[in-house]
């Protein structure tokens, strides 16, 4: 009875199955290049501080961290099974603080599946637990590994385009630098962006834009005449095609359509993304282009009228000082998610509209400023 009961719990596992927005020649190298390894393989507040691999079938690998109290651990195992774009299997060692996952050895198997040239199908499978608790922990930690693969698994690039130049153009103009000269704030302003600026997303930046479901967007038309608008969506609705690209869907708004005009008129634009809950925020310039047919976001966008991809110049942070903290209490009904109808939009159905919009828009209401929730 012993003998079977250790057998039992030798044969706990966890399955969790994700369908990963990328390609499966990106998900494979978010799980055997070092450097991707380092960046999501580490759950909550924990951190990979080194990882070695020696990519063969009965090479070793080992991932050092340190968990979020500052204690630190290592995995160590055996590559298994390696086939390209399709599956990672290796036995997986913890050495660390955490008893519950201490000292038995598992075995951890990714099998990707592609579904088309950018969704994979991931099922994660780890086997041989040493008992239940084990599972459950392993569980959780998986869970919130994988939601830093995907943002991650995007930073993949082919060679030519790593090797791609970086935009020529200054970050600061003469005036930025006169300015800064006169109040003193010109090293200040260099030390910034020296540590700050990028020409491309790492990881933490992949994972907050991931995160946000709203941001807002400057644009400039041909004359130079700015305009800012706001964009929301559900969690996640800018799409991180890779390192170096962003991608949005323009739904229906109020048929001025002053942010995509601008976009045809002059590509250069700004993005200001917050997270209120946080008080943290991430500014994105770049060139945007606007794609109304064949592009395959679409299938990923009900509604969209057309999809804006935007070429990354310039990435960083901003000081967090004067962000107020505010709770997301719902995110819009109004958001197209391709499965429920969307709610009827108020100020289409002011009398003075009646004329100019689709016959079942038309409606008699009045008060503009209680349509458009100012009153």
């Amino acid at each position: 009875m012993r003998t079977s009961a250790r057998n039992r719990q030798k044969n706990v596992a966890v399955t969790l199955v994700r369908k990963i927005q990328s390609s499966s020649e990106a998900v494979f190298a978010a799980w055997t290049e070092p450097r991707l390894i380092a960046q999501w393989l580490a759950p909550g507040a924990d951190s990979v501080t080194a990882v070695t691999a020696d990519l063969r079938p009965g090479g070793q690998y080992r991932i050092d961290g340190l968990h979020g109290d500052g204690s630190a651990y290592s995995i160590t195992g055996t590559y298994i099974e390696i086939i390209e774009n399709k599956r990672v299997s290796i036995t997986w060692t913890y050495d660390g603080p955490v008893s519950a996952l201490r000292g038995a050895t598992s075995l951890v198997i990714a099998d990707l599946r592609r579904r088309s040239s950018d969704v994979t199908e991931l099922t994660l499978s780890h086997e041989k637990l040493a008992d239940r608790e084990a599972a459950e922990l392993y569980r959780i930690n998986w869970s919130r590994c994988l939601e830093k693969l995907e943002p991650t698994s995007r930073l993949h690039l082919p060679i030519d385009q790593q090797e791609a130049d970086n935009p020529s153009r200054e970050f600061f103009t003469d005036e930025h630098r006169r300015l800064q000269d006169r109040n003193g704030t010109r090293k200040l302003a260099d030390r910034l962006q020296a540590l700050t600026v990028k020409h491309e997303l790492n990881v933490v930046d992949a994972v907050f834009i991931a995160r946000q479901n709203m941001f807002f967007l400057a644009t400039t038309d041909a004359d130079g005449q700015p305009s800012c608008s706001y964009k929301g969506g559900a969690r996640g609705f800018v799409n991180i095609i890779d390192n170096k690209t962003l991608a949005f869907p323009d739904f229906d708004g109020n048929g001025m359509l002053i942010s995509v005009g601008n976009i045809s008129e002059n590509g250069r634009v700004g993005l200001l993304f917050v997270d209120f809950e946080k008080q943290a925020r991430l500014r994105v310039n770049g060139r945007a282009q606007i794609f109304t047919e064949n592009d395959k976001l679409f299938s990923r966008y009900p509604g969209a009228r057309s999809i804006v991809r935007i070429a990354i110049d310039a990435v960083f942070p901003n000081c967090p000082r004067y962000i107020h903290k505010m709770a997301l209490v719902e995110e819009s009904p109004f958001v197209p998610d391709g499965k429920h109808p969307v709610p009827r939009t108020d100020w289409k159905y002011l009398a003075a509209f009646s004329d100019v919009v689709s016959e079942d828009e038309a409606g008699v209401e009045t008060d503009l400023d209680k349509a458009l929730s100012r009153d």
